[in-house]
């Protein structure tokens, strides 16, 4: 039987250098295939692999790989092929998003084409994150825990097991859990408005209270807020925020979400404060 086709949504995701996007369409021992997205400004590591053959091939954007002492510029609809033992790294030195498709063969070990962050871990041990996954009934009572964390709690509207439970079989709703390494869960998203029409609400977002201060917030904003976008009929993203809560409202405003007069259609908690996406071509 034939394998199901993949697609950035269903693909396994991961960050690096906390802007840049990797969608792991097939990961096998001898061959990957990974759609990347890198934003304007950033680039990878100079390394090399030892038996590993790689060919970048850029689908939008204009890359310039470095291949030992030599830069080539790898424009849209071009690609350029690594051999193993050679010095590489591609940037994205332009102001537009590069997106390109890289083939590994046979699977690198690691991921030495960018600069990983060391594994940061703190008192409780929690490593910090690396992708998105669907929620699974398992996860609910971790999401629980988080909710019912002193100082998050009094920002929330409906919760508890039952609710997330409900939540899991709503079509109309997303339910997003950001894992470590370990699949371990240490912060959740729900999606709101994903089974039609053209607006999604970011209903929820909550971080583990032992993984604040890590980036965490806003590694799960992103990636919420791409998944919701990723429908070309989605044309409004907004959320609502406690006014009192002035760290989350620092970090949407910083992410792109304006502050503007709630629509007839938003219900808001109370003392909520509406916020919507303003710019639907590019995700920071």
């Amino acid at each position: 039987m034939a394998p199901d086709p993949i697609s950035r949504q269903t693909a396994r995701q991961s960050t690096w250098h906390e802007v840049c996007q990797a969608y792991h369409l097939v990961e096998r021992a001898d061959l990957t295939v990974v759609h990347e997205h890198m934003p304007a400004g950033s680039a990878g590591r100079p390394h090399s692999h030892q038996r590993s053959r790689q060919f970048f091939y850029v689908l939008a954007g204009t890359g310039t790989m470095t291949l030992g002492q030599r830069e080539v510029p790898v424009p849209a609809d071009s690609g350029i092929e690594v051999p193993p033992r050679t010095h590489h790294f591609m940037r994205n030195d332009g102001e537009d998003d590069l997106e390109m498709i890289v083939v590994t063969t046979p699977r690198a070990s690691g991921t030495p084409h960018v600069r990983e962050q060391p594994l940061g871990r703190d008192r409780g041990g929690l490593v910090v994150g690396s992708h998105l996954r669907h929620t699974r009934s398992g996860d609910l009572s971790t999401v629980v825990r988080f909710e019912e964390a002193m100082d998050t709690s009094p920002f929330l509207g409906q919760g508890g097991l039952d609710w997330h439970t409900s939540a899991l079989g709503d079509p109309d709703l997303e339910h997003w859990v950001l894992v470590d390494r370990l699949d371990r869960v240490i912060a959740f998203g729900i999606l709101v408005g994903v089974g039609g029409g053209d607006t999604v609400e970011i209903r929820r977002m909550v971080v583990a209270p032992e993984g604040r201060g890590q980036g965490l917030g806003r590694l799960l904003l992103r990636q919420l807020l791409e998944h919701a976008l990723a429908n070309p009929r989605v044309h409004r993203v907004w959320l609502d925020v406690s006014a009192d809560n002035t760290r989350a409202r620092s970090l949407y405003r910083a992410v792109g979400f304006v502050e503007k007069d709630a629509p007839a259609d938003a219900t808001l908690l109370d003392n909520g404060v509406y916020m919507e996406w303003g710019d639907t071509q590019r995700i920071p």
